[in-house]
C-alpha cells in the first residue's frame, strides 16, 4: 500500500504554476512572431522588386534614374512603406551600377523594448554603360 502511494505522489501531473509558465511561454513566442512576420515579409518584397529591376534593367537603353523611377513605380503598388525610393542609394562603381537597397526597422515589443530587423544584404550591381 505505501508503494502505491508513494508512486501516486510522485505523478502529479500539471500544476496551476506550470500552466502558467506554459501560457507565457507562449504568448511571448506568439507576440514575437507576429511583431517579426511583417516586417520580414515586406523586406521579402523589397528584395523581389529590386531584383526584378536588377533583371529587367537594359544598359543599352535606359540610365540610373529609370532604375529609381522603376524601384519607386513598383515600391508604390506594392504598397511598401518601410523604404522609399529616395532611400535607395544608385551609383556608378567602375563601369557598373550599384543599387544599395539596405534598410533597418525598429517595432515594439513589449512596454519599453523594442526590435531591430537589419537588412543588409541589398547590394546590386548591374553592368552599366
Amino acid at each position: 500500500m505505501d508503494k502505491a502511494l508513494t508512486a501516486r505522489a510522485r505523478q502529479s501531473g500539471f500544476t496551476l504554476w506550470t500552466l502558467a509558465l506554459y501560457l507565457l511561454v507562449l504568448s511571448v513566442a506568439l507576440v514575437l512572431i507576429l511583431r517579426i512576420t511583417p516586417s520580414y515579409l515586406e523586406y521579402l518584397t523589397v528584395k523581389d522588386i529590386v531584383e526584378r529591376t536588377v533583371e529587367e534593367f537594359d544598359p543599352e537603353t535606359q540610365s540610373a534614374l529609370e532604375i529609381r523611377t522603376r524601384i519607386r513605380k513598383l515600391l508604390q503598388t506594392s504598397q511598401v512603406d518601410v523604404i522609399d525610393a529616395s532611400d535607395i542609394e544608385i551609383y556608378r562603381e567602375r563601369r557598373k551600377i550599384v543599387i544599395d537597397a539596405n534598410y533597418e526597422v525598429r517595432f515594439p515589443l513589449f512596454w519599453i523594448v523594442d526590435g531591430v530587423m537589419n537588412f543588409d544584404d541589398l547590394i546590386f550591381k548591374v553592368d552599366g554603360n
